[in-house]
């Protein structure tokens, strides 16, 4: 592998997301009245409701107080709702005593194992109801007593039971298939959670703020974003710029990154204007991975369109000295911003001890668990049934109608012959005369794959191999070179190819590097399968958590634009490049990962001659029948399950499977 491009892709979502961010800016800056921005913001609220898609419908929350506990000068209420049937949520209420229509904080939680037990948020609760406020926080899914795969095979081992963040990018890759949204669930607990504090009668429903850390800062936001019930917000460690993620390579968890959102020309400010001019605070840290220059900047731009409507004072930012996280002085300015918005006298210092209660006093269930309660469900069981529903009621449509209908589902377009690179050959292989001459195709503007050509001859070319009419192309795992050498069937028929399609190979990123960031402390494999364990050919951990892989898949969700559907692109590039050259048959070969892409584009462009796929996954059904599952999100079309299956596809393409192990 020679890494040629290694920053090609990071520069490619960086340039769309600045190009969204600069006519965005234009926007705003053309917003010179209240008039102007009543129609910016009616747009805006359009999109909020088209990127999280909530349900239309309220079910019953069904609530009950499980336990209750006594503070000094207050009592806590260990309850359980329902956000949706039969999914439960952990909480505890926090009432002052004598409260009566009394100002109220919905607290949103940040990515602590514990949840809502965790003693910084509990501090952060105890500032508040000292100052009379009702506060409500929640566990969120897949934290404290809302693990998701307490019975899951290969949890523990793989990392990922009580590991917050790997369980909330576990489910939402597997939602993907059937066509929905993690970050949309998560946001739906939000809202039913902010229900039932509305439905306490100690509760003003005027007076209801929203606030919460790192990803309980982003689903604040959210929240003040889709949902005019609100007071105040004041989201923590989490309001940036999604450019600033794109230049500092910092990927984001599943949650965090509302999907078409950016596609729709959106920023992070955005969030908070849907529902301006409602007071907001932007809380963020120095040395905060979440840029504290992109709080900066946003906050500015919220307050220079709340200065438009005569209410700058309503927009405020606090940047803390520490890292990440709901520290003192933050917590301080948060509740002094409530009080001060709500007409409240000035509040008092954070005391320097502050006594909190242990996870199990603040304990709803009686195992610590939801899984435990008879009756109840998990995320996955709502997956698969939606799974089982689409199995039982999608068509097997004629090939014609398949194809038109997947090119839909990816957004692809007719591919043209692409422009290609000459790059010089390289020798292939320990044994020192195996040559391979190498082709850059500009599948899209400013986006490349690599084309290799390989054979047992001497000679290479400075052109493009003509005279061949029949060859084999071969999408790998992870490298197409290192990959055909060991297969070593490359001197069967006129020569075989190999597409580095973008991601892969000499194509691989070198961005989030998973050495580096979130997948440092993160990042180790959650894979049992040694085809999705193994390095990659820099020796990095290729499907670790926050890899380059993850992160431009979701990018390309925010954008609406499958990062699968450029891999597709680039085969479908590759076989419009050999029949230019007159090429007749294509035997197309792939491997893992690549094969997903390579029969996507051989179903849709019905150029392959015959298929071979190796190690490739039996279907999609099964990425959602299991709990755990090495697959990389990147592979998973959204709402693939809707509209077919790969079995349906490999018979389409009489395709055959073989198994060949090699590390």
């Amino acid at each position: 592998m020679i890494n040629t491009f290694g920053h090609l892709i990071n520069e490619y979502y960086l340039r769309k997301f600045r190009a969204n961010a600069e006519q965005r800016r234009a926007r705003l800056e053309s917003i010179k009245t209240p008039e102007d921005f009543k129609r910016y913001q009616a747009e805006i609220r359009e999109k909020v409701k088209q990127s999280f898609g909530l349900p239309t419908e309220k079910t019953p929350l069904q609530p009950r107080v499980c336990k209750t506990l006594t503070g000094e000068g207050f009592r806590v209420e260990n309850v359980i709702y329902h956000s949706r049937p039969q999914l439960p949520v952990t909480a505890n209420l926090y009432i002052p005593d004598q409260a009566a229509n009394a100002p109220a904080v919905l607290f949103l939680c940040g990515h602590s194992t514990n949840g809502k037990a965790a003693d910084v948020y509990q501090k952060a609760i105890l500032n508040l109801v000292r100052e009379g406020y009702v506060v409500l926080c929640p566990d969120p899914s897949g934290q404290g007593e809302r693990s998701m795969f307490i019975d899951a095979p290969n949890a523990e081992i793989t990392g990922v039971l009580y590991a917050t963040t790997r369980e909330h990018n576990m489910i939402a890759k597997q939602m993907l298939l059937v066509g929905e949204y993690y970050t949309s669930w998560c946001l739906w607990d939000a809202v039913r959670s902010l229900d039932y504090l509305l439905s306490r009668p100690e509760v003003n429903p005027a007076q209801v703020c929203v606030t919460g850390n790192s990803g309980g800062g982003n689903m604040s936001a959210f929240l003040t974003a889709v949902d005019d019930r609100l007071f105040a917000a004041a989201p923590s460690c989490y309001i940036s710029t999604w450019v600033h993620h794109l230049e500092n390579e910092e990927p984001c968890d599943a949650e965090q990154e509302p999907q078409f959102f950016v596609g729709l020309g959106c920023e992070m400010g955005d969030l908070l204007l849907a529902n301006a001019p409602r007071p907001v605070l932007v809380l963020g840290q120095k040395n905060d991975f979440f840029d504290e220059r992109g709080a900066r900047e946003t906050a500015a731009e919220v307050k220079r369109i709340y200065s438009i409507l005569g209410v700058p004072d309503q927009a405020d930012v606090f940047i803390g000295p520490c890292d990440h996280g709901y520290h003192r002085e933050n917590r301080e300015a948060m509740v002094k911003f409530f009080n001060k918005m709500l007409g409240l006298p000035e509040p008092a210092p954070e005391p320097e001890e502050m006594k909190v209660f242990t996870d199990e006093q603040l304990q709803c269930t009686p195992r610590g668990q939801v899984h435990y309660l008879e009756g109840e469900r998990g995320f996955i069981s709502f997956v698969q049934e939606l799974a089982d529903k689409f199995k039982n009621q999608r068509p097997k449509l004629p090939l014609a109608e398949l194809r038109q209908k997947l090119a839909q589902l990816l957004k692809i377009e007719p591919v043209p012959v692409p422009h290609y690179r000459v790059l010089r050959p390289i020798i292939a292989g320990d044994c020192g005369y195996q040559l391979c001459s190498r082709y850059a195709m500009e599948t899209e503007p400013e986006m490349l794959a690599m084309l290799k050509f390989l054979c047992t001859s001497r000679k290479y070319t400075f052109h493009f191999p003509e005279d061949l009419e029949h060859v084999t192309l071969y999408v790998p795992h992870q490298d197409s070179l290192d990959e055909m050498l060991r297969i070593n069937e490359f001197s069967q028929g006129e020569g075989w190819f190999g597409v580095d399609i973008r991601g892969l190979g000499d194509m691989m990123s070198l961005a989030c590097n998973p050495n580096t960031g979130h997948s440092a402390k993160y990042g180790r494999k959650v894979s049992c399968d040694p085809l999705y364990a193994f390095p990659d050919m820099l020796g990095r951990d290729f499907f670790a958590y926050y890899c380059d892989d993850y992160h431009y898949s979701a990018c390309g969700l925010m954008l609406g634009e499958l990062y699968l559907t450029g891999r597709v692109r680039d085969v479908l590039s590759a076989f419009k490049l050999l029949q230019a050259y007159g090429v007749k048959k294509i035997d197309l070969v792939a491997r893992g990962q690549g094969s997903v892409p390579a029969v996507l584009a051989a179903l849709l462009s019905g150029a392959t001659n015959k298929v071979t796929l190796i190690d490739a996954p039996p279907s999609f059904d099964s990425m959602v029948r299991k709990q755990i599952i090495p697959y990389p999100q990147s592979m998973m079309p959204t709402g693939i399950l809707q509209l077919t299956d790969l079995p349906e596809i490999y018979e389409h393409l009489g395709a055959t499977h073989r198994q060949i192990y090699f590390p």
